[in-house]
């Protein structure tokens, strides 16, 4: 069960980075560079879209998400398998691992003198 615990943690901390580092990437104004699929579209169709509602939408995608994965997690229960429910977080955390990277990669290209 604590393995559970931390899991959830490391998957809902990535996920607040994920937000929190699309927030400022989009303060900064390069709305053309963000990776938000449901955004972009957005953008793409009223081409003007406030630092608010961007970040509202951020929000209620991950609360979704979160959704999604936890009834997903749920299933294990279900199948009588609990004491590895923690096994079912791994491949979310994978993908927020993943887009993570990928964001900070484009926030440091995008900002930093290096590149």
């Amino acid at each position: 069960m604590r393995i559970l615990k931390i899991v959830w943690v490391l998957f809902i901390l990535l996920n607040v980075y994920d937000v929190v580092l699309s927030a400022v990437y989009w303060h900064e104004g390069n709305i053309l560079d963000e990776e938000n699929f449901f955004i972009w579209i957005y953008y793409a169709n009223n081409e003007v879209i406030s630092f608010v509602l961007a970040l509202l939408m951020a929000i209620s995608i991950k609360l979704l998400f979160f959704t999604g994965v936890y009834w997903f997690t749920r299933l294990f229960d279900v199948l009588k398998v609990g004491k590895y429910k923690w096994l079912s977080l791994l491949p979310f955390i994978a993908l927020s691992i993943l887009v993570d990277v990928n964001n900070t990669f484009i926030f440091l290209y995008n900002y930093s003198p290096l590149f």
